[in-house]
């Protein structure tokens, strides 16, 4: 299997990313050169790389948080980089975005964070916001008395949940994760993981996330996307990256504690939500 990705068509149903020829520059420094990669719908994928790889770079690009150099972008079947202003701001009201750290306002409760973005993206009417914010609360697994509690005020992995509340106030069909699990003990980090699996499956949700987290990328997504040399270098499930020849996916996968998961998953099936097209 190489880079190439599927037509986003078949079991996964149809790509709600669609990226073609990507290319991100900053100056004279070019750090994505033609990427090209699809998430089919329903799908948890991880996008992973070495440091500098340009991850958060193109997560960004692909939330129309920046527009690329070169290249196409679809989201959920439009042409995200032709539209107009107001179709850009409907396109990222599909997108629920879990940015690393939280990012939280801090002087602002939970429940004031989801209102927030209740308030200044959906037309519910004023008095059904709270309600309907304590309901994203309680879908993010997080008791209801910590709606009255400020960032400061929580554990690291509760502002991972309330980050992730406010990040499903308005419905998203695309759920895009940075980081979720970084500072995360094990324990905790699984929860999560276990946490976006049920929302995945109770809500529809598609998934990307950028991680370091071993144990998410074997065991809590369905594909992993690997950057390396400026592109999506391979597309699989972690056991069959995990067997390629590039130097970049053996250090990558084989060496260390991922060995340990490599040796653990050798064989496994790939993940059965995503469609893939073997070449």
């Amino acid at each position: 299997m190489d880079a190439r990705p599927s037509d986003g068509q078949g079991q996964g149903g149809d790509a709600v990313i669609r990226a073609r020829g990507l290319v991100n520059r900053f100056g004279a420094t070019t750090v994505h050169e033609g990427v090209d990669l699809d998430l089919p719908r329903g799908c948890i994928m991880a996008l992973v790389g070495g440091s500098g790889s340009g991850k958060s770079v193109l997560l960004r690009t692909l939330t129309l948080l920046r527009d690329p150099q070169a290249g196409s972008l679809q989201l959920f079947g439009e042409d995200a980089l032709a539209a107009d202003a107001a179709q850009r701001t409907r396109l990222r009201t599909r997108i629920g975005v879990l940015f690393q750290g939280g990012a939280l306002f801090s002087g602002l409760s939970v429940l004031e964070n989801v209102v927030l973005a209740l308030h200044e993206h959906s037309s519910l009417q004023a008095g059904l916001l709270p309600e309907v914010a304590m309901l994203k609360i309680g879908l993010a697994g997080l008791p209801a008395d910590a709606a009255h509690k400020y960032p400061a005020e929580l554990s690291g992995g509760m502002v991972k949940r309330a980050a992730l509340a406010r990040a499903l106030a308005l419905d998203p069909e695309l759920l895009v994760l940075d980081e979720p699990t970084s500072g995360l003990d094990p324990v905790g980090a699984a929860a999560f993981d276990q946490l976006i699996a049920q929302l995945r499956e109770l809500l529809g949700l598609t998934v990307l996330q950028v991680t370091h987290d071993l144990d998410s990328i074997w065991h809590g997504s369905d594909v992993v996307a690997f950057l390396a040399r400026k592109q999506v270098l391979a597309v699989g499930s972690a056991a069959e990256l995990a067997e390629r020849d590039e130097p970049e996916l053996r250090e990558y996968f084989r060496d260390g504690r991922s060995a340990v998961f490599w040796r653990s998953a050798r064989g496994a099936a790939p993940g059965a939500l995503c469609s893939r097209q073997n070449p």
